[in-house]
């Protein structure tokens, strides 16, 4: 596969985020659009996201020791930013959390594992799911847990936990792993239909949502803090997950290690945007850091996969 290709396969991404920016340059969505939209994201699609991971996903084939790694490098790399956003950047404890996901989670699901499906076997492929699953089961719900909770300037326990069982991310994750340990067989049925199709509208509707946002934005891309996010995103990031799984697992599964440090080059997660719309922070920074991590990844991206897949 020469660069050609990879440039190809990469190209619908920034197109989708440039489209936003269009329709949100002639007014024809605004930032209440991209709300609804980031909504819609939040309450159905990546919840089907999650439930299709979930239920599909083939755990025996799956390496646990670089999930392990990988974890560790993502709670570390969120934790900095937590930390960094709140002490030099004085954020509220709520954005700081945000911020601090916008770092530790990949945007996966929008770019990665579609990258993944174009250019790689089933190996990496199945690695760059098994990092969502992870995601969205322990990352998503420990951070929803932590929004719900600074959230309240109260805490009413018998309120949190009522409005815990209303998110819709811990619901997709109950029912999806209750699902699974059941062996109940979804393949080809009505659920299965539409829970796959709404899945699939996550990777457009998010990035378009993106680019609208990004269109009140354009300005003031690079900052201190757009730049200190990413540097922790794409070059701290992959790093610490080489020094980690070096340590600890000795990079005895090669190729499946390819899958864990394909998703540690993408872009900030652009599910932050939608945890903006469900807790009311501003997105603006925000999004900001995630265009400047999309465009730089996609060129590291491009490079990457242009030599990986002459090796492989």
């Amino acid at each position: 596969m020469n660069m050609i290709s990879s440039i190809s396969g990469l190209a619908p991404f920034p197109l989708l985020i440039l489209l936003g920016i269009f329709l949100g340059v002639l007014k024809i969505f605004d930032l209440q659009n991209a709300r609804t939209f980031n909504l819609f994201i939040f309450y159905i699609a990546i919840p089907c996201v999650i439930f299709e991971a979930v239920t599909k996903s083939n755990l025996e084939g799956i390496k646990f020791g670089l999930l392990a790694s990988y974890f560790i490098m993502q709670t570390v790399a969120g934790f900095i930013a937590f930390y960094l956003t709140r002490k030099f950047f004085s954020k509220t404890k709520a954005e700081a959390i945000i911020w601090g996901l916008t770092v530790a989670l990949s945007n996966h699901v929008l770019i990665i594992l579609p990258l993944s499906n174009i250019f790689f076997n089933e190996s990496i492929s199945l690695h760059v799911s098994s990092v969502i699953v992870m995601d969205s089961v322990i990352l998503i719900s420990i951070v929803t847990l932590g929004l719900e909770y600074v959230s309240r300037t109260k805490v009413d326990l018998y309120k949190y936990s009522q409005d815990l069982i209303k998110n819709p991310l811990i619901i997709a994750v109950v029912i999806s792993i209750i699902i699974r340990v059941s062996e109940i067989e979804l393949n080809g049925g009505v659920v299965d239909v539409v829970t796959t199709k709404l899945a699939q509208t996550t990777m457009p509707v998010g990035l378009i949502s993106m680019g609208i946002i990004l269109s009140h934005y354009l300005d003031r891309l690079i900052t201190s803090l757009t730049v200190t996010i990413s540097f922790l995103k794409l070059v701290f990031a992959p790093v610490a997950l080489l020094i980690i799984t070096g340590s600890f697992y000795q990079f005895n599964y090669p190729i499946d290690f390819l899958g864990t440090f394909l998703v540690s080059l993408g872009p900030c997660g652009a599910f932050s945007l939608a945890l903006c719309a469900a807790y009311d922070v501003n997105p603006g920074v925000i999004v900001r850091a995630i265009f400047l991590t999309t465009l730089t990844s996609l060129i590291i991206l491009t490079f990457f996969i242009g030599i990986i897949s002459k090796v492989i």
